[in-house]
């Protein structure tokens, strides 16, 4: 019986070590493409100095390369197995500094786009707000429109008008309240008067 299931494992003679990379590949795999589309799977994550990569983003495109590799080499009997262990480990290692400089990069860029004081500024609602829950609002910005958590002691509805009267210090999310006759009167975006 036990041969049964190592023949059903090993196919063409690939040791089970190998479907066992090439599963764990897979894996790393479909994580990193989750997270490329914004699909977070979980809150754990440990910050890797400033860059604001996270271990999780480097991990996973370390555990794509090396089992992928590592895997696909014992699998079709390429290379003995301590030569396909070490091919993939170095193809995840630098999958992992690869993921780790684009991360870097891109939270560097982020950090250098200008910030707006968006208080005072008129929003428009998107997802609705009730008293005291958060939902989403769109403010125009000089570089575009931008979209914004915001909550209230009021309840909003789609499409409502709104003005950011405070800024939440622990959220990246603002106060609302209703407009007044006077806010009514000017400009959307960052250029009251």
């Amino acid at each position: 019986m036990t041969e049964w299931i190592y023949a059903k494992l090993c196919r063409n003679g690939a040791p089970v070590l190998g479907i066992v990379l090439l599963a764990i590949g897979l894996v790393g795999l479909t994580l990193t493409l989750l997270s490329l589309v914004g699909f977070e799977f979980g809150s754990f994550d440990i910050h890797l100095g400033d860059s604001g990569a996270g271990l999780v983003s480097v991990a996973t495109p370390f555990l794509t390369g090396f089992g992928l590799l590592s895997g696909g080499l014992l699998v079709f009997d390429a290379a003995s197995t301590p030569v396909a262990l070490l091919s993939g480990a170095v193809a995840g290692i630098v999958l992992g500094l690869v993921a780790f400089a684009v991360l870097g990069y891109l939270v560097g860029s982020e950090e250098e786009l200008p910030s707006y004081d968006l208080l005072g500024s008129t929003v428009r609602i998107v997802e609705p707000v009730a008293q005291g829950r958060f939902g989403t609002a769109e403010v125009a910005t000089p570089l575009g429109t931008r979209q914004v958590t915001v909550t209230s002691e009021e309840s909003f509805a789609y499409n409502d008008r709104a003005v950011i009267v405070e800024k939440i210090d622990s959220r990246e999310g603002f106060y609302v309240s209703s407009l007044t006759f006077d806010e009514a009167t000017h400009p959307e975006g960052n250029d009251h008067p």
